[in-house]
């Protein structure tokens, strides 16, 4: 499995903003799954005019689990490593733990929700551009030498 070092100083930034990001993805989620007309984060539901929904409850639900739950699913996995074996079935990266390969994937989730929360609603707010940057920033702590290497498997 992964090599028992000390843990390098990029996978604690990479926790903290898989935290942040679950946080704020379960507190977004939550809100919009309690009140879908988008009241709770005072957005209307004309800003989704352009997207298949009518209100927030699907968005809501997504935003949940995929920007709250899974991120704060991967930075525990990060720390504890467990060695599980359903998350293989997903892991493009064999010879890296699958919690590293789940972190490179949700940088790219992040980023991928933004812009086409942006194509698809035309809305904008200093959250998008805060919350790309940080799916830009999981991504590049992920591909970091010192964390990639933390999370080989020794086969």
């Amino acid at each position: 499995m992964a090599n028992n070092t000390r843990v390098p100083l990029m996978v604690y930034l990479l926790v903290l903003l898989l935290v942040f990001t679950g946080i704020g993805g379960i507190y977004g989620g939550y809100a919009l799954v309690t009140a879908p007309d988008g009241s709770k984060m005072m957005m209307s539901t004309e800003i989704l005019s352009n997207s298949p929904f009518h209100t927030f409850l699907i968005p809501g639900i997504i935003l949940l689990l995929f920007n709250g739950l899974l991120p704060l699913l991967i930075a525990w996995g990060l720390f504890v490593r467990p060695p599980w074996q359903w998350p293989e079935l997903f892991n493009l990266y064999h010879k890296q733990h699958w919690c590293w390969t789940f972190s490179l994937y949700y940088g790219f989730i992040l980023i991928i929700w933004i812009n086409v929360q942006i194509i698809m609603l035309s809305y904008s707010s200093l959250l998008q551009p805060v919350f790309a940057l940080t799916g830009a920033l999981i991504s590049i702590l992920t591909l970091f030498p010192s964390v990639f290497h933390y999370y080989r498997k020794h086969l």
